[in-house]
């Protein structure tokens, strides 16, 4: 399935911290039991961190997913995934147009 692009700003985040982007969708028709994954990736195919499949039932209207994770190693900038599935059946995959950005520092050399 190809992944269709979502809006989402570009954050910068501090590795290890937790975080709980909120995911908003319709799925039609109401009453389906789904779930939602968001989940960070360098590469767009391993999972660097994930919220796990969260579990919903479809309103048919715009509804909020709350998707907890925990921000990875620092140094990198990370793609951000989010697949919705009914039943296990993939129905949607979206990527965000932004990457999150996880700065890490080294060590500092101080001299006198």
């Amino acid at each position: 399935m190809e992944r269709s692009k979502m809006e989402m700003r570009d954050p910068i985040l501090g590795a290890g911290g937790s975080q709980v982007p909120v995911a908003t969708f319709p799925i039609s028709p109401a009453g389906l039991p789904c779930t939602a994954e968001l989940w960070l990736s360098r590469d767009g195919a391993t999972r660097d961190a994930t919220s796990g499949l969260i579990p919903f039932t479809s309103t048919g209207l715009d509804q909020s997913v709350n998707c907890p994770i925990t921000i990875p190693a620092g140094g990198y900038e990370y793609r951000v995934l989010l697949d919705v599935r009914t039943d296990g059946i993939l129905i949607a995959a979206y990527e965000a147009d932004e990457l999150v950005i996880v700065p890490w520092v080294g060590p500092p050399v101080i001299t006198w």
